[in-house]
């Protein structure tokens, strides 16, 4: 299973190419200094699917390869597979220390996915879009 964070600092556009059906989850701070994730729209069917995202942070998890491509707008992704190989970023533009932890906290990277296959995850910005 790979583990998507979407961090969107300007209101943007995204294509996101999946082939399974996904939940985006919208990470939502709590007085208590966490993060709740609350379903962000519909389920994205298998295919491509273009989304329109105001300032935040977004998660999403994905059972096979998935290809994400920035229209417009201000996004950084980060990722990691849950066989826990890859490491959560230690920081994000958008976070300091304690958010980043509180948010890792709300996507915990344990949990269940196919043995043996570590989904890919290409990311692409259109020429004039900077991550």
């Amino acid at each position: 299973m790979r583990r998507v964070n979407v961090y969107v600092n300007q209101p943007s556009c995204i294509e996101l190419r999946v082939r399974e059906t996904v939940r985006i989850d919208r990470l939502h701070p709590t007085a208590a200094d966490e993060y709740v994730a609350a379903q962000h729209g519909a389920l994205l069917a298998p295919g491509v699917n273009q989304l329109q995202l105001e300032a935040g942070i977004y998660h999403f998890r994905t059972l096979d390869n998935a290809q994400l491509h920035v229209i417009s707008g201000g996004v950084r992704v980060d990722s990691m597979s849950a066989r826990g190989k890859d490491s959560w970023p230690t920081r994000s533009p958008n976070t300091d220390g304690a958010t980043a932890a509180a948010v890792r906290a709300a996507v915990e990277p344990r949990g269940y996915g196919p043995c043996g296959h570590i989904p890919a995850l290409s990311v692409e910005y259109e020429a004039d879009v900077a991550p």
